[in-house]
């Protein structure tokens, strides 16, 4: 009596192991994610950064250099990570794309910049 016992809460718990959903969704990644990221292709006179944090929100920041001084304007930005999908939404436009890292640290996002982000 006291196998079957131990045989059917074995059962239920591996049951209930299996088929608990994965609720990581990617915080590994959200935690690489946040911060700022500057586009591989600045110079003195033009700069073009992402900025995540940690409660799903953000900027992006251009700015250029002129001879008539600096330009700049700020945009705030909603994200998420779905099913390895970035959703970043700015002005209730949402642009979606996949995000990777490069082995040097670099952001990589495919259908929003030719260019990589620097962490800075």
């Amino acid at each position: 009596m006291k196998s079957k016992i131990k045989l059917i809460l074995l059962v239920i718990l591996c049951a209930t192991q299996f088929s608990c959903k994965n609720d990581d969704d990617n915080s590994s990644v959200n935690n690489d994610l946040i911060g700022e990221w500057l586009r591989s292709d600045f110079t003195t006179n033009f700069e073009y950064k992402l900025s995540f944090n940690t409660d799903n929100t953000g900027s992006i920041i251009n700015q250029v250099t002129t001879q008539d001084g600096i330009i700049s304007n700020i945009t705030t930005i909603d994200w998420s990570i779905t099913n390895d999908l970035l959703t970043i939404t700015q002005n209730e436009i949402e642009t979606f794309t996949t995000y990777t890292f490069t082995p040097n640290g670099n952001l990589v996002l495919a259908n929003f910049s030719d260019f990589e982000f620097i962490k800075q």
